[in-house]
């Protein structure tokens, strides 16, 4: 679908705006009703000082994170991905077999809801931001003859393209179609706005993150504070190799099918990582700043409604429960109990806790719902005793594990299975797995991973199964993003999400959606 409107959804911000103005007034007590023209607000009025201009940036940055940080629409990734399972009615629906389409009419939908319109606020607020630095001649840090026009004001700048960029590629990743928006296209925000495909959402998110690398390469050095990125102070260099790790991304996960991502210039992808990140990637949470806490990372050790998908450990069994509950119908499907030389999943008996897991004997809450959707295992990595590790963690956007794992599928993928190899063997022979080689994990009786009929995986299975367990729970979308390109999906299973609803209402878009089995848009 290729969509093109003309509508000024500027109208809707200045109406929120005005409501928030007149409830601000009644809960104060005043008579008085008569409220400022909001039509009077402008970038030139509200991004008139740098202060104002800065908060308004750190906003537009945590607004970036929110999709990943918060339960919707991440939650959802991480069950189409097979990380979770769920009884839970509140995500259900998306957890089910036979897969049901997205519900797209429901204007609070959270597989669609958040995942599209969030990566428009971040972009706007940065989008403004930038326009109001430009126009309104605001100066950042020292101000001398060699820097008239302030030290630190071409960084703020590119802050402004940094948030742009990152968001147009979380739309690119997740959605069929979305508009372009960078400093000059202001995509929602103006009239005569084109909904484009992805593919040319992803174009133009990488033409940007290369103008953000061009721009930092050329300028001067600079620090962006703590507070920016929070507890996380970054320097030029560090943001180029920011920008070339999501470019890698951008390679690697767009693909929505396995031959897409097969055709993936993997020789490309492996040089680019040279120039990736030397260190994780992301924020501190912590308690008294606002927005910084992630409820995913939270729900990530949950032990009642959400457990660990059997499908993520399931491939470490050897006793044959995996195998069977696969090759069971769905109906007859429950959860079981795993017997693996994994002791990330459980320790010297499958009764004892693992490292990264442990296995509950409870049964999940509202069991009811589906048997085949229970699961007797829970996350204990970033469990503590106050439950409250995402307040407090460091919380991954990317990490150099991903890279890792990405470098190992691309030297697969090139034909270099040792080096490979390699690659995963620390983190398997630490977890008690035998090291694999170019061949995969060796045979026997303790191969792990296992294919779903029981034989045992090779090398690529062994990739897959390596990066799945050791990046939970990162990022809820980069199992459904794998899952996607490697041909893991459940069928029906939606590959992106379609524009939201309430877009598609408002703009006089016909109504469309993905999911159920036999749809466009879905998992074959």
């Amino acid at each position: 679908m290729h969509t093109s409107v003309s509508r000024s959804v500027a109208v809707r911000r200045r109406a929120a705006i005005l409501i928030g103005t007149m409830a601000a007034a009644s809960l104060a007590g005043c008579v008085d009703l008569a409220v400022t023209d909001p039509n009077n607000l402008s970038i030139a009025t509200v991004f008139n000082n740098a202060a104002n201009t800065e908060a308004a940036l750190i906003g537009s940055f945590k607004a970036y994170t929110a999709v990943n940080r918060g339960s919707c629409p991440t939650l959802i990734y991480s069950l189409w991905g097979h990380d979770i399972t769920t009884t839970s009615v509140t995500y259900l629906e998306f957890a089910v077999e036979p897969r049901l389409p997205i519900n797209n009419r429901d204007n609070v939908n959270c597989a669609t809801r958040v995942a599209y319109w969030t990566p428009y606020e971040a972009s706007a607020g940065a989008r403004e931001a930038f326009i109001g630095i430009r126009d309104n001649k605001l100066k950042f840090g020292a101000i001398d003859a060699t820097t008239p026009n302030g030290a630190d004001t071409p960084n703020r700048k590119l802050f402004a393209k940094f948030i742009i960029a990152i968001s147009q590629l979380k739309l690119a990743l997740a959605t069929d179609q979305a508009y372009i928006t960078d400093t000059i296209t202001p995509g929602l925000n103006q009239t005569n706005v084109t909904l484009v495909p992805w593919p040319d959402v992803l174009a133009n998110a990488k033409a940007q993150m290369n103008v953000v690398i061009t721009e930092a390469k050329a300028g001067p050095n600079f620090t962006w504070p703590a507070l920016f990125i929070n507890g996380r102070p970054i320097t030029r260099d560090e943001l180029v190799r920011v920008m070339y790790s999501f470019l890698v991304r951008a390679d690697v996960y767009s693909p929505r099918t396995p031959a897409a991502r097969n055709a993936v210039n993997w020789n490309a992808v492996l040089a680019r990582l040279d120039s990736g990140i030397t260190r994780d990637f992301g924020w501190q949470a912590d308690p008294a700043v606002a927005n910084t806490a992630s409820t995913y990372i939270n729900n990530s050790f949950a032990q009642s409604t959400v457990r660990i998908h059997n499908r993520l450990l399931g491939p470490a069994d050897t006793s044959g429960n995996y195998q069977a509950w696969v090759a069971a119908p769905i109906a007859n499907r429950t959860a079981f109990t795993i017997t693996t030389p994994d002791r990330r999943i459980h320790g010297a008996t499958n009764s004892v806790a693992g490292t990264r897991f442990t296995r509950l004997t409870s049964t999940m809450g509202s069991a009811s719902n589906g048997a085949y959707l229970t699961s007797s295992y829970r996350s204990t990595r970033y469990l503590n005793t106050a439950a409250d590790s995402g307040n407090r963690a460091f919380i991954q956007i990317m990490s150099m594990d991903e890279m890792k794992f990405i470098r190992a599928e691309a030297l697969f993928r090139v034909g270099r299975f040792t080096e490979a190899a390699a690659l995963i063997n620390p983190t398997r022979v630490a977890a008690g797995l035998r090291p694999a080689d170019a061949n995969g994990p060796p045979a026997g009786r303790d191969c792990v991973p296992r294919k779903d009929n029981g034989a045992c995986g090779d090398l690529f299975d062994a990739i897959q199964y390596e990066k799945r367990i050791e990046l939970y729970p990162t990022e809820g979308d980069i199992s459904w993003w794998d899952a996607r390109g490697w041909g893991k999906l459940v069928p029906g299973t939606p590959f992106h999400v379609p524009v939201s609803g309430r877009e598609l209402i408002s703009l006089g878009i016909p109504y469309y959606t993905f999911g159920g089995v036999g749809s466009p848009g879905t998992a074959p």
